[in-house]
């Protein structure tokens, strides 16, 4: 969550982030009063999203991300992958090879397929009562499954699951594809039978047109999480507590979720005081409140999952050198750049991980060096003339493309690519793009130099093979699987993500595959990695629990309560 822009949130495939103007900031605001009696509130936070208006509430569908974050108060999946690993919110227990609710065996393919096996929690209920059953599991597996629907509420980790298995009552099974380990596992989002299931039995091909979460969404058994739906109208959302929420209990007995156009009326609702504590994806926009604001507001600054890279075009002969992509790396100041556009508060990237990951490994790569950097250039046969500018020995120059939106931190930060670039010797066209789009099967055409892009690796390190193996670039051969549309090839990266993948579960073996992928990253380059940026969540003074207390990360709204 960072301050590129573009968040395009397709979960249900592996998320990729553009640069772009970023679609979401989160602020909760700080209403903390009493509203509807009959309703029984006594205390609400009022939060606001940005997004368009009617929100998208079904479990299965939209990737905006300020819809996916209302449904986050609504509706909370079986499984849940948490920054301390798995927690089954709706199931008894993470599957587990030692008591045989996990396991390996071969796949009718000859590869190797994992079996999970998860049991529902007989206190599991929807907001109208009703008990959570594998009904609903089935439902929801027949409503993924059914022809052309292309369905966004998914992670990434769900393209690796081939099928769901109705036990009993209670019990399921979630077949996937390879060996995954608990971290990987996830269930899909469940949808209420005894609401939705007649709906879609009468007609599949219309049923997210005539699903109650479009034409009755206010229905409380649609809801399962700490909050259900108590009135939608005037671009407003007006939650309740869920009496039948298992978790933990909130502390505030509403939310009212108001849904912004963009994100300057957003922060004048911050600048309004109406705001009690918010996270920004922005740096710039945290930064300008937090010295504006220091009188309401702590803040709190926390180290960020997404990765700040310039992708390449592998069809591009020039970027497809690996020592014109190692030159690159040498010639950028990569501290002096996060001093000047973080305050020191991002960390400059070698890898796919950052210090602050699981399974980090120290990769010492590309401290600023521009002789270094020359000498390589040297070496790939891109010679400095007398007016300064690189040209090979047929009289091509070394010329290549930048292309970005115009949104933070690229207005600030392509031009100083260009410049540490323009020094040793390149010619760097800066091109804004406000239809940049990293997921388009024809990017080589489109974008033939390098695309700024930030990426997350929802779903764990193994989703970027999607984007960076070799065979993920899709084609009429494999069916156009993969999202690897700039073509990377570096086969000692594949051999990598290979590797990983047949880890196994065992510690010791994934730790030693983990070390070599960033190897092989940080010596291949399938992209360019800049840093890894900051998260800044501004929280009001008379608040506590609203970030962890050891990340400083933004918390779950069950966290959140007034000081004593």
């Amino acid at each position: 969550m960072f301050d590129t822009g573009f968040f395009r949130m397709r979960l249900n495939r592996p998320l990729l982030l553009a640069i772009a103007p970023l679609l979401f900031l989160m602020a909760w605001a700080g209403a903390i009063s009493p509203i509807n009696a009959a309703e029984n509130v006594e205390h609400v936070v009022t939060t606001a999203v940005i997004g368009s208006w009617p929100v998208d509430l079904h479990p299965l569908t939209s990737d905006e991300l300020g819809h996916v974050t209302v449904k986050r108060f609504l509706n909370r999946p079986v499984l849940e992958q948490g920054s301390s690993g798995p927690v089954c919110l709706y199931c008894v227990s993470v599957p587990t090879e030692v008591d045989g609710s996990l396991r390996f065996k071969p796949a009718a393919d000859g590869k190797v397929e994992t079996v999970a096996r998860y049991v529902i929690r007989p206190n599991a209920r929807w907001a109208d009562g009703v008990a959570i059953t594998t009904a609903d599991i089935a439902l929801t597996w027949k409503i993924i499954n059914h022809a052309g629907q292309a369905l966004a509420a998914l992670d990434s980790r769900s393209t690796d699951i081939k099928d769901v298995r109705i036990v009993d009552v209670r019990t399921f099974e979630v077949v996937y594809s390879g060996m995954l380990c608990a971290t990987r596992l996830t269930v899909p989002p469940i949808v209420p039978s005894h609401l939705e299931g007649a709906i879609w039995e009468a007609d599949p091909k219309s049923y997210f047109e005539h699903s109650l979460y479009r034409t009755k969404p206010e229905t409380p058994g649609l809801y399962s999480g700490p909050f259900r739906l108590s009135r939608m109208s005037g671009k407003a959302l007006r939650l309740v507590r869920n009496a039948y929420w298992a978790g933990r209990s909130p502390a505030f007995d509403g939310v009212i979720v108001t849904v912004a156009a963009n994100k300057s009326d957003l922060e004048s609702l911050v600048r309004g005081r109406k705001i009690d504590t918010f996270t920004t994806l922005e740096f710039d926009v945290g930064r300008r409140l937090a010295q504006d604001m220091a009188d309401k507001y702590t803040a709190f600054y926390t180290p960020s999952d997404f990765l700040v890279h310039l992708r390449p075009n592998f069809d591009n002969p020039i970027l497809s050198d690996l020592r014109v992509r190692k030159a690159l790396m040498y010639g950028l100041d990569r501290e002096a750049l996060v001093a000047a556009l973080l305050d020191n508060k991002g960390t400059v990237a070698q890898s796919l991980l950052s210090p602050f990951m699981p399974g980090y490994a120290v990769v010492d790569r590309y401290t600023y060096n521009p002789q270094k950097a020359s000498g390589l250039l040297d070496e790939a046969g891109w010679i400095k003339g007398k007016d300064g500018h690189r040209h090979n020995s047929a009289g091509k120059p070394l010329k290549f493309e930048i292309r970005y939106r115009r949104t933070q931190p690229w207005i600030d930060l392509a031009p100083q690519l260009a410049k540490a670039w323009n020094s040793l010797g390149a010619q760097v066209d800066l091109v804004e793009d406000p239809s940049l789009t990293g997921e388009a099967v024809d990017s080589r055409q489109r974008y033939p130099g390098l695309v700024g892009f930030s990426e997350w690796l929802l779903g764990g390190v193994e989703v970027a093979r999607y984007w960076y193996h070799s065979g993920m670039i899709p084609t009429a051969d494999n069916g156009w699987q993969g999202s690897n549309y700039f073509g990377i090839k570096v086969p000692a990266f594949d051999a990598a993500m290979d590797r990983l993948l047949t880890a196994g579960c065992a510690v010791e073996r994934r730790r030693e595959a983990l070390v070599d992928l960033q190897k092989a990253y940080a010596e291949g380059l399938p992209a360019l990695p800049l840093w890894f940026g900051t998260v800044i969540t501004l929280s009001d003074h008379r608040l506590e629990g609203t970030v962890n207390p050891r990340t400083f990360s933004a918390a779950p709204v069950e966290d959140w309560r007034l000081r004593p």
